[in-house]
């Protein structure tokens, strides 16, 4: 097994997603995952699947799911994109999604695609995003590259890859199979080296450290924060024929009532527009 690749087919995936969604539902969403969750995992995808995947991997791979879901968001708030809750797909003008490949945006990726796993993704993810906290952390091993994780992948295929073939490069081989060619193996030019037997960090201690960086409050850690239904509040900006301060009393409602704002940010641009000159008809007539 020489080599720093990993392939995660789709089924793979699938049940690792289906086992940290089913920890929260048992739980309840304060729930912190540690190690023996990711070894958990492991066991049971390999048991399924007859694979061998450690407690490491599928840390690696839990955190950049995290991460894709904050590009996901992001392509989701572009100002003008519609949703399609049907097919989990993001809608937005295919000439600006070329221009975007072309500038190499890493959302483009995720537009006008089906995106797989969009509900179990959300479940897991969706109120550490809307607190801040995607400040993904990789200690104690390198950060992972990409790999064959299908999710918004026009070309990607299913019978491209092997569930048996579990190394990839969003981790890293065992220790001893390390042959220094890892990135925090190298070591720059002419950087004078310790001699000394090097001290291997106790995983259970990185594991409960970040653990609890992941659950740490807004004020502590990435402080960006973009609200779910931002992509439907820039609209309504766009709606200059409104006063300002009745279009903010139309944001203020929304964003109180989820619910209402889901299903409308979902809907035609014309749809939009007309709930909107309902609403402060409604509300505020003289405005109209």
């Amino acid at each position: 097994m020489a080599g720093n690749n990993v392939v995660w087919q789709p089924q793979v995936v699938e049940e690792m997603l289906r086992y940290y969604k089913e920890k929260i539902l048992a739980d309840g969403r304060q729930l912190v995952f540690k190690e023996v969750h990711h070894e958990e995992c492991a066991k049971q995808i390999n048991g399924k699947y007859h694979t061998n995947f450690t407690s490491r991997q599928v840390y690696h791979k839990f955190h950049k799911l995290k991460a894709q879901w904050k590009v996901i968001m992001e392509a989701k708030n572009l100002s003008g994109a519609n949703f399609d809750d049907v097919e989990k797909k993001i809608l937005y003008d295919e000439t600006e999604v070329v221009r975007m490949t072309n500038a190499k945006d890493k959302r483009a990726k995720f537009i006008n695609v089906p995106i797989r796993w969009y509900d179990e993704m959300e479940f897991i993810f969706q109120d550490k995003h809307a607190t801040g906290e995607f400040n993904v952390m990789q200690t104690p091993y390198d950060r992972p590259m990409e790999d064959d994780d299908f999710i918004g992948d026009k070309n990607g295929s299913p019978g491209d890859v092997d569930p048996s073939s579990n190394y990839g490069s969003d981790c890293l081989p065992d220790q001893e199979n390390n042959t220094g060619s890892s990135s925090s193996s190298r070591r720059a030019k002419g950087r004078k080296t310790d001699k000394g037997k090097r001290v291997r960090a106790d995983d259970n201690v990185v594991y409960e450290i970040t653990g609890a960086m992941d659950n740490m409050s807004e004020t502590m850690r990435f402080t960006h924060m973009t609200h779910p239904n931002e992509s439907l509040f820039k609209i309504i900006d766009e709606m200059t024929e409104y006063p300002v301060m009745v279009r903010l009393e139309l944001q203020t409602y929304l964003a109180t009532h989820e619910n209402i704002a889901a299903m409308l940010k979902s809907r035609p641009l014309d749809s939009i527009k007309k709930y909107v000159a309902q609403w402060i008809i409604q509300n505020y007539p003289a405005a109209m």
